[in-house]
């Protein structure tokens, strides 16, 4: 049985990014339920907050989203803060959001997701959602 929970998971990660969230997660409890000992890892959880997060089921997510940062080493807090933010956005959470984004700035090296993240906070600061369809689209395609 142990053998299949990594397929599981795998299986989980993909239905995450077609947005078929309710599944994804379906698919993390079945890994846990045939084997009690699976650990499901900081960055499959992320995955289910990323995505549910772009494909607007932030709701069904935050769950999976306060997994990844909790079970994330110091160096993957920050990039699962960066999820966690865009989740809190969608969910009207605007001021926590700010602050996940802020830990993820940083965090990184990254130049450009620095100012793109800025640019997010900016956007919050002044009442915008920075989550435009044409933003969501390039974000799903990265």
């Amino acid at each position: 049985m142990r053998t299949w929970t990594p397929v599981l998971i795998q299986k989980g990660e993909n239905l995450a990014r077609e947005g078929e969230i309710e599944k994804a997660i379906a698919k993390y409890q079945e890994a846990q339920e045939l084997d009690p000992t699976v650990k499901i890892t900081a960055d499959s959880w992320n995955n289910v907050c990323w995505f549910g997060s772009l494909h607007r089921q932030a709701a069904k997510v935050l769950e999976a989203c306060k997994n990844a940062v909790a079970l994330a080493s110091e160096t993957e807090k920050g990039m699962f803060r960066d999820s966690r933010g865009v989740a809190r956005v969608m969910t009207g959470n605007t001021q926590d959001a700010i602050e996940d984004f802020q830990a993820f700035i940083e965090s990184t090296d990254s130049d450009n997701n620095k100012k793109q993240r800025q640019g997010w906070i900016k956007d919050l600061q002044a009442g915008k959602n920075p989550f435009t369809e044409e933003e969501i689209e390039r974000l799903l395609e990265e």
